[in-house]
């Protein structure tokens, strides 16, 4: 069987250079919830997939981790995205999330692949995308 039908993905992590900073940004800019949290760990409360960060000296068995260094803003390593019922819920969340600031790229915008999308990064870089398909046309 292949591996990627073993079962779905069921955690997304991400390397980051300082954990108390990622704990703050999760959970009083974004409103996750802390599930766990251990020393250079913390795990999240979301809908389907666990969301874990995790500081990059603590990741066990890789002894890489403490260089590490974070993604500058035009090198992107990865995106997350989180897809929304409609356009105008994009709109809702983009506004809701810049008055808590939540750092834009730019406003909600319609984009030739079918979406409405809006583009933030975390404290170390990492991209989000809200989105929401639109009809074509």
């Amino acid at each position: 069987m292949d591996f990627s039908q073993l079962q779905s993905i069921s955690d997304i992590c991400l390397l980051v250079q300082d954990l108390d900073r990622s704990v703050v940004f999760y959970t009083e800019k974004l409103g996750f919830t802390v599930t766990r949290r251990t020393e250079g760990f913390a795990a999240f409360n979301s809908r389907s997939v666990s969301l874990v960060v995790w500081q990059t000296n603590h990741v066990p068995d890789e002894p890489r981790a403490p260089s590490l260094t974070p993604a500058l803003r035009e090198e992107h390593k990865a995106c997350l995205s989180v897809k929304l019922p409609s356009a105008a819920e994009v709109d809702a969340l983009y506004a809701g999330l810049s008055e808590r600031g939540i750092p834009f790229t730019r406003p909600p915008a319609d984009y030739p692949w079918g979406a409405r999308c809006c583009y933030f990064t975390d404290p170390d870089h990492y991209m989000w995308e809200i989105y929401s398909d639109i009809p074509a046309g």
